[in-house]
């Protein structure tokens, strides 16, 4: 999913409501965070983006399986900043991480 600056205000709202109907840990809800989190740091809100990325990350590595479609999806933008960032050692793991996920899909 790839948002604007102009669909942010949107997906906070849509956020909030998802944690209403479906709760703070459903797929769905850490889906739609992490894409809030992704087009904050699109639009320049990474100081926003970043925190809401990393907490729905924990929350779906402690709530779900690690092969979950949904918790990939946000390891991938994770590793996505740390490239921006230069973090070589961070990216790093993350790249081991999403390898040993995939190998664990495959078996």
């Amino acid at each position: 999913m790839t948002a604007t600056g102009h669909h942010i205000p949107g997906m906070m709202a849509t956020l909030a409501s998802y944690e209403g109907v479906f709760g703070p840990y459903h797929p769905q809800t850490l889906a739609l965070a992490t894409a809030l989190a992704l087009a904050l740091c699109a639009s320049g809100r990474i100081d926003e983006g970043r925190p809401l990325l990393r907490r729905a990350l924990l929350d779906l590595t402690k709530h779900h399986p690690r092969n979950h479609p949904v918790r990939i999806r946000a390891l991938e933008a994770w590793h996505q900043l740390l490239r921006q960032d230069g973090d070589l050692p961070g990216e790093l793991v993350i790249q081991r991480e999403l390898a040993e996920c995939g190998s664990q899909a495959i078996s």
